[in-house]
């Protein structure tokens, strides 16, 4: 039914360097989920939130077609390589498959499931208003922490009241709206011709950059929080602690690249750094509850995201 060029340009334009950044969020919620961990059932898991988050990627650039002619014309959506019957099949196939494992792991995280794919739709949107695209990008990978620890653990959905992992969902919605902020200087020019009213299309990429250092660094104030919380001060172990100082090194240097190159070919580069930045943060705090696993995760993660985007790169995708 599907040739297989076009199997490999829905696999493109799926992303995988950015499958880290969802299954980040949900090893989170498979290490805090406080059960002795079935490594079959974990990578089953895992397999839902990683490849699901690269379906929404297309799903957005269906949605997105407009901006993505000017910002990203060589997408295969926009060049026609991937047609767009063929992609919409795809997503369902592959949505249709992720809800009926999680009906089998779990059926009350199909409200989980079903929210992730929902706040896609409603990012897409939500970008016409400064700032607010921001917040909801920052949600839209919430519900893969709560996903990883339902399916684990067999708890319902009143696990959305758990604090501990209420305030683990706190930094990702943190790490994500830094994240969404510079893939906006990426698509200036697409995002002002449309009127899409990001953040950066409202102040110009030229006055948002001077927003670039407090941006990347203000995610790590969850982890000055918890030194003050008496419950997380067991989990501050050294190892964590290094982890979380040198994420915060490469969202600095993040910072530096974007706000050296706010416009431009080195624009695009850049994302590699931050996109890497984001998985590492989230990689970190598995590093509480394991400190070898955080460790061995944390370099496996800065290598194969930096890999997999140069092996995709493209200045204009």
């Amino acid at each position: 039914m599907f040739s297989k060029i076009i199997l490999l340009n829905y696999l493109k334009s799926m992303r995988p360097y950015l499958f880290f950044i969802s299954g980040m969020a949900g090893c989170m919620g498979v290490a805090f989920c406080g059960e002795k961990i079935s490594i079959w059932r974990a990578v089953i898991v895992l397999f839902v939130v990683f490849v699901g988050w690269g379906v929404n990627q297309v799903i957005n650039d269906l949605l997105g077609l407009n901006e993505d002619r000017i910002n990203a014309p060589h997408r295969p959506l926009v060049t026609g390589s991937l047609p767009i019957n063929s992609a919409v099949i795809l997503s369902v196939l592959f949505f249709i498959l992720g809800a009926g494992i999680t009906l089998v792991l779990n059926a009350q995280a199909l409200v989980l499931y079903f929210l992730a794919f929902a706040l896609n739709i409603v990012y897409e949107y939500s970008k016409r208003v400064p700032f607010l695209g921001n917040i909801v990008f920052g949600l839209l990978l919430t519900p893969c922490l709560y996903y990883g620890a339902m399916c684990l653990n067999g708890k319902g959905i009143e696990i959305i009241a758990d604090s501990k992992l209420a305030v683990l969902a706190l930094g990702i919605v943190l790490i994500n709206i830094t994240v969404a902020f510079y893939t906006y200087f990426k698509d200036y020019l697409g995002d002002r011709e449309t009127g899409t009213k990001t953040i950066v299309v409202k102040f110009s990429p030229q006055k948002a950059k001077h927003l670039n250092f407090i941006m990347s660094a203000f995610p790590f104030g969850i982890v000055v929080i918890m030194f003050f919380s008496e419950f997380w001060r067991d989990y501050l172990n050294p190892f964590f602690l290094a982890l979380m100082v040198l994420t915060f090194l490469i969202m600095q240097y993040t910072a530096f690249l974007f706000f050296k190159h706010e416009q431009g070919k080195n624009t695009y580069y850049s994302l590699k750094w931050n996109f890497r930045g984001a998985v590492l943060y989230k990689t970190a705090f598995i590093a509480m509850v394991n400190p070898l696993l955080g460790g061995i995760l944390y370099l496996i993660n800065f290598i194969l995201v930096g890999w997999l985007f140069d092996f995709h790169k493209d200045p204009l995708a």
